[in-house]
């Protein structure tokens, strides 16, 4: 299964949305979530195969993961 994160700040619309219509499209393989954010595993593949930045350009910390 590949997942598709978005990453985003305080905003509260946008994100639940875009979760929801790319989750009820049921595209085989494919399964959106929110970014859940901690130590950065350079040893393991990464979680998601797609991030939507939402955030990054305010808080610069975000960008190590992309």
């Amino acid at each position: 299964m590949k997942k598709i994160g978005v990453l985003f700040g305080i905003e509260n619309s946008f994100p639940g949305v875009l979760v929801e219509r790319i989750n009820s499209q049921s595209i085989e393989g494919f399964q959106a979530e929110f970014v859940v954010t901690g130590a950065v595993r350079l040893d393991k593949a990464p979680h998601y195969a797609t991030i939507i930045d939402r955030i990054s350009h305010d808080i610069p910390h975000s960008k190590g993961y992309d």
